[in-house]
């Protein structure tokens, strides 16, 4: 299998002003149980999920259920435990490695150096971005560039999922 041959798709939920969590040990406990509904039921869809240390820390109990492979620094070589994948990209050729894995649909839930890492490699083929009606004014941000890059993506829907205000835009990367 082609690493060009696996799917890769963003799950963001954000505030208005861009910000994903208050800290990097925070969940997303505030967002609407209408976007809670169609995460975890696109979930079903993807054979794996990617999630930087922090938000493996955070969802360690609702993910333990899914193949996930966790990015960290915090190993050389791949460690496997049950179904949780720990992986360094530092120490690793990542086209090899998910070739080996064999997964076809992968999910990338963040944070913002997972969803960085996956723009900066030209991995991520999808990007679903739940707005929350809240500006938090300060938090974590999105993506976490060190330097200013444009990457080009194309709006392909827009759908409003509650009457508060919450908007799930569907974007596809435009190469």
């Amino acid at each position: 299998m082609k690493l060009s041959q696996i799917k890769f798709t963003a799950f963001v939920a954000s505030s208005i002003d861009g910000r994903i969590a208050k800290n990097s040990r925070s969940g997303t406990d505030w967002t609407s149980k209408e976007d809670w509904n169609f995460f975890q039921n696109s979930l079903s869809k993807f054979d794996a999920v990617v999630v930087g240390y922090n938000t493996y820390k955070v969802a360690e109990n609702r993910i333990k259920k899914r193949n996930t492979i966790v990015f960290t620094s915090k190993v050389k070589e791949s460690k496997n435990i049950g179904t949780i994948t720990f992986f360094n990209p530092k120490y690793s050729n990542i086209p090899d490695f998910f070739k080996k894995m064999k997964y076809k649909k992968v999910a990338v839930l963040g944070g913002p150096r997972i969803y960085e890492f996956f723009l900066k490699n030209k991995m991520l083929h999808e990007l679903f971005v739940t707005i929350e009606p809240y500006v938090f004014t300060s938090g974590v941000p999105m993506f976490l560039g060190d330097k200013f890059i444009k990457y080009n993506f194309i709006l392909e829907s827009v759908k409003k999922l509650n009457k508060k205000g919450t908007v799930l835009l569907k974007y596809k990367y435009a190469n």
